[in-house]
C-alpha cells in the first residue's frame, strides 16, 4: 500500500513537470508566431528568395517598419500608456490591434506614393485588406475571429503565391500556432478556422483585383 502511494505520488510529479514543460513550449511557439514575427519571415524569405519582387532595399526595411516594428511596438508601450496600462492581456490585444491597423494603413499608401513593386502592394493590401474584415467581421457577428490565426495565414498565403508550392511546408507553422493557442486556452478550434479563413480569403480577394484590373 504505501509502495503504491509512494509510486502514484512519484507519477504525479513526473506528469505535473511533464504538462508544466508543454505548457511552456506551447507559450513559446504563441510568442514566436505572433503576427509582426510571420509579417518579419515573409519579408525576409522574399528578398532573399529574389529582391527583385521586393523592389529594393528601401522597400525591404518599410515593408519590416510598417508590419513588424510598428504593430510590434504595442506590446512594449502598452505598460506606459495609462489607458491600456492596466487592462492586462485585453488591453494588449487591443493596442496591438490599432499599431497594426495604422501600420498596413500607412504600408499602404507608403506603397503607393513610392510606386512599389506588385508584390510589396499585394502585401499591404492583403494585411490591409485582412484586419478590415476581421474587425466587420468580429463586431457584426456573434463569432470572433483569431486575429493570431489570421495573421499567420496570410504570411503563408502569400508566401506559397510568391515562392511556389515548395514553401507549403510551412503550413506547419500554422498547425503549431493552433496547438499553442488550445493548449494554452487562448483560442477555440472554430476561432482559429475563421482567423485563418479570414486572410486567406483577403489575399484571394486582393489577387483576383490586381489581375482583373491589372494593378
Amino acid at each position: 500500500m504505501i509502495i503504491n502511494v509512494m509510486y502514484d505520488s512519484i507519477n504525479n510529479d513526473i506528469n505535473l513537470k511533464e504538462n508544466d514543460a508543454v505548457d511552456r513550449l506551447a507559450k513559446i511557439i504563441r510568442i514566436i508566431t505572433i503576427p509582426p514575427v510571420l509579417a518579419a519571415a515573409l519579408a525576409i524569405t522574399l528578398f532573399s528568395y529574389d529582391a527583385a519582387l521586393i523592389g529594393s532595399t528601401a522597400q525591404f526595411y518599410a515593408l519590416l517598419f510598417f508590419l513588424t516594428i510598428l504593430p510590434a511596438l504595442a506590446y512594449f508601450l502598452q505598460p506606459f500608456l495609462p489607458l491600456y496600462r492596466d487592462k492586462g492581456r485585453a488591453g494588449q490585444r487591443k493596442l496591438a490591434f490599432i499599431a497594426s491597423a495604422a501600420g498596413y494603413s500607412f504600408g499602404v499608401v507608403f506603397a503607393l506614393v513610392t510606386s512599389a513593386t506588385k508584390t510589396v502592394r499585394m502585401i499591404y493590401w492583403t494585411y490591409f485588406v485582412s484586419v478590415l474584415m476581421l474587425t466587420v467581421f468580429n463586431k457584426a457577428t456573434p463569432w470572433r475571429a483569431s486575429g493570431h490565426a489570421c495573421g499567420v495565414a496570410g504570411p503563408i498565403s502569400l508566401m506559397v503565391s510568391f515562392i511556389g508550392p515548395q514553401t507549403l511546408p510551412v503550413v506547419l507553422v500554422f498547425a503549431l500556432m493552433a496547438w499553442a493557442s488550445l493548449r494554452t486556452k487562448r483560442h477555440t478550434p472554430v476561432e482559429l478556422i475563421l482567423g485563418g479563413i479570414d486572410s486567406v480569403f483577403a489575399f484571394l480577394l486582393v489577387l483576383f483585383v490586381f489581375h482583373a484590373f491589372h494593378l
